[in-house]
């Protein structure tokens, strides 16, 4: 089979595999237990190789080899990588705290109710409201300390 595509396609389709890269990897330390996923490696080489075809080749460099995109062209998609992570912190902040405050309110059971799974969505949507509004300004963190 044979794909088409155009050199603006080809500029997308390095974005997307640099982002999903990104997603996958940039958390990751390669330690053992915590490595960096590969999976995809193969086919990145192989399109990145590509880069002079469809002249981009000043977003993709080779070195011993092995195809890299350049540190401007990752430049360029940072502030869609920190979109994407401003987004993310609000939510999973608020689905945290909704989801900590649901179990408080109905204790330790296993699997929520059709109720309590609104009245969490409830929760949460009050949490992302005061977020949208004033940020981190107004939370506060109790701590208790066990007295011996």
């Amino acid at each position: 089979m044979k794909i088409e595509i155009t050199k603006e396609q080809y500029r997308k389709l390095i974005e997307m595999l640099f982002l999903g890269d990104w997603l996958m990897n940039s958390h990751r330390t390669g330690a053992k237990g915590d490595e960096i996923k590969t999976d995809y490696k193969e086919l990145e080489q192989h399109i990145l190789s590509y880069a002079k075809e469809f002249q981009l080749g000043q977003l993709v460099m080779e070195e011993a080899g092995e195809y890299f995109t350049t540190m401007k062209f990752e430049e360029n998609l940072m502030p869609v990588i920190e979109e994407y992570d401003e987004y993310t912190f609000w939510e999973q902040l608020s689905q945290q705290l909704a989801e900590r405050d649901i179990r408080k309110e109905i204790g330790l059971i296993k699997k929520l109710k059709e109720e309590h799974i609104e009245r969490k969505y409830q929760i949460e949507e009050t949490y992302q409201e005061e977020f949208e509004k004033n940020g981190l300004k107004n939370l506060v963190l109790n701590k208790q300390v066990n007295k011996k």
